[in-house]
């Protein structure tokens, strides 16, 4: 494998980034939210390591934020670790049904080129939890069948 430069990781990074932005000029993807979107119509989670338990204390360095949008069958799942060893955050759970499984999109703490991957090949999440490293930002998908929120 070529190891990249790290000029050369951060634009790979920001590619995968744009390339993501740009499939919404395509077809469908047109009628997709902007984060802005998701934001403002999405049901939101606040977390700490635990679901539903965020740790909002001045001395917290870490959080997660879970976004739903029923009309886009999504369920986005953002964690930051500020903290200088690695979490284990627990991930909401996929109700039968949904047929839909986390995947890994980002994930700051990974080498290149696994630290964004194209947003159509994110590996699977295999467990109900996710390890962060330390220092880092992780983003996290699921498609799902049912719109009903979690």
């Amino acid at each position: 494998m070529v190891r990249l430069e790290p000029t050369q990781q951060a634009h790979r990074f920001v590619q995968l980034i744009l390339r993501r932005r740009l499939m919404r000029d395509v077809g469908p993807e047109q009628l997709r939210m902007t984060l802005a979107q998701l934001l403002t119509v999405g049901v939101k989670g606040w977390h700490g390591v635990k679901l539903n338990q965020s740790d909002s204390n001045t001395s917290s360095h870490s959080i997660a934020l879970s976004v739903q949008v029923p009309s886009e069958n999504l369920l986005v799942y953002f964690i930051f670790n500020a903290y200088w060893e690695p979490l284990d955050f627990e991930l909401p759970p996929l109700h039968k049904g949904d047929g839909g499984s986390w995947h890994r999109w980002i994930d700051t703490y990974l080498d290149s080129p696994q630290d964004i991957v194209a947003w159509e090949t994110a590996p699977m999440v295999p467990s109900h939890t996710y390890k962060t490293g330390a220092r880092s930002v992780v983003a996290l998908c699921a498609k799902l069948t049912g719109t009903e929120p979690h």
